[in-house]
């Protein structure tokens, strides 16, 4: 598993970032998501998923007063899985941006949130996003 912590200035957000994620770390990051806020139904949900041990999947919590994201992506299949999971959880995350201040969908500025995202995490989802990065770096 790698962990990954970055802020994004222009909206003043944490994002709490992990990837190749297995059963093996559902407690560290369930913990993670009750710090920053998740309870209830949700957590029960995500402690299911995190515990399931299923390949290709993943989750993304934000609370929206503090600004915070938990984002997993689990351990996936191929490269290719890699990029539809990683698509999929930074979509959430431009989303739940996008809801707390009121931004457009379907404008412009949800396609910058998701430039900056990708811009965040680049250096270490670039190593998931070909076959033969994978087996080079054991992911």
């Amino acid at each position: 598993m790698i962990r990954q912590t970055f802020y994004m200035d222009r909206y003043d957000w944490t994002v709490y970032a992990y990837y190749a994620v297995d059963d093996y770390y559902t407690d560290e990051i369930v913990e993670l998501l009750y710090d920053v806020g998740c309870r209830g139904s949700d957590l029960v949900s995500a402690e299911k998923n995190l515990s399931s041990g299923n390949l290709d999947t993943g989750l993304t919590y934000s609370n929206f007063d503090t600004h915070e994201t938990v984002m997993v992506i689990a351990v996936t299949s191929s490269a290719l899985e890699f990029a539809k999971s990683w698509r999929h959880e930074m979509g959430h995350l431009g989303d739940h941006i996008s809801q707390t201040y009121g931004l457009d969908p379907h404008g412009e500025e949800i396609q910058y949130i998701g430039d900056d995202i990708v811009g965040k995490m680049w250096k270490v989802a670039k190593k998931f996003l070909c076959e033969s990065c994978r087996s080079k770096n054991n992911l």
